[in-house]
């Protein structure tokens, strides 16, 4: 049974007056009146939809959270307001447990698990990882009927971290590849100046030199033509200046689309795909993924998180080779007893 706030409910009272003096009676509450602030429970959850308030199509930057939050509202439609055609009460339910999920690419959550506040409201922070790509996260209200909500995000520039005595670069240490056109971004995480210039440029390749960025500022810059471009930090105080190196490849990439199919009376959930130990996505027992641009080589391919009682059929990992401006499919038949 909904749990109703009584002092947000609306009554309605009746006046009557008498020969013997002036009293008040409180009538019964009219079915059409309208209720403030749903509780939750099972009910509820079962009757509720999510709405979608802030966090969609956002674009971010590689290991660091979206500039906003994701967030969601649960409402509940308890009819006519006053038994009014054309009307509608609208109202938030609190007290809901939303369970986050990433089930496209590769980010962490704040916390998997929100509960919705007195204005339905739930909120989650979302960390894409190391790697450019499409990032897509589901709010669910816990339950067997619960209503969802879908989130699609992208990861679109590298970021670079200059501390203060070396360059932190996505996935460690001070070097990092990236395709042509990629946008990269270094961030000054110490509190004195620091800066970026290039001290070594292929054949064609533009220098570059962000003069000094303060705490938090930022450069970016977009290479031009392929080949490595090595960069220091100008205003280091240390011995040696922190250096570091950007090698670009050309555009020659691929896609690659990895589908499972799953069979059996007790399937997995979900499992985890990766490229070459490197990249990685979510994927569910039937489902499929894009890998929207890797080289146009040979990629090593496997399926993880695989349960026990479950078997992927042939190798795994496997090879699949990648052709440039094309799309490549491989698939993954698993069998769960």
């Amino acid at each position: 049974m909904n749990r109703v706030r009584g002092a947000r409910r609306k009554v309605a009272m009746v006046a009557t007056v008498s020969l013997i003096g002036l009293g008040l009676s409180l009538g019964a509450c009219d079915d059409n009146d309208p209720i403030y602030g749903v509780g939750g429970g099972a009910e509820a959850a079962a009757d509720a939809q999510l709405e979608i308030l802030l966090g969609d199509l956002q674009n971010g930057r590689t290991s660091e959270a979206f500039s906003e939050p994701l967030v969601v509202r649960a409402v509940q439609n308890l009819g006519l307001v006053d038994g009014v055609r054309g009307t509608q009460n609208i109202q938030p339910v609190e007290d809901l447990q939303i369970d986050w999920t990433i089930t496209k690419g590769l980010a962490t959550l704040s916390d998997p698990v929100s509960f919705t506040d007195f204005d339905g409201i739930a909120s989650v922070t979302v960390t894409p990882g190391p790697l450019l790509g499409d990032v897509e996260v589901t709010a669910t209200i816990a339950g067997e009927d619960g209503d969802l909500a879908e989130f699609s995000l992208r990861a679109t520039v590298f970021l670079i971290e200059i501390l203060i005595d070396r360059f932190e670069a996505p996935l460690g240490g001070d070097s990092i590849e990236v395709v042509l056109g990629d946008t990269i971004e270094w961030v000054n995480r110490d509190a004195l100046k620091h800066g970026v210039m290039s001290i070594s440029e292929p054949d064609g390749g533009l220098s570059f030199s962000s003069g000094d960025l303060g705490n938090s500022q930022r450069y970016r810059f977009v290479p031009k033509v392929e080949g490595v471009f090595e960069y220091e930090d100008p205003l280091s105080i240390q011995p040696a200046a922190p250096a570091g190196k950007i090698s670009v490849v050309g555009r020659e990439v691929g896609a690659l689309k990895v589908v499972t199919n799953t069979t059996g009376e007790n399937p997995d959930l979900a499992y985890v795909v990766t490229i070459n130990g490197v990249q990685s996505s979510a994927i569910g027992p039937a489902d499929e993924v894009t890998f929207p641009a890797l080289r146009a080589t040979a990629q090593a391919v496997r399926l993880v998180e695989v349960q026990p009682n479950c078997t992927v059929a042939g190798d795994n990992p496997r090879s699949v080779t990648v052709i440039a401006q094309d799309t490549v499919t491989t698939t993954f038949q698993v069998a769960c007893d």
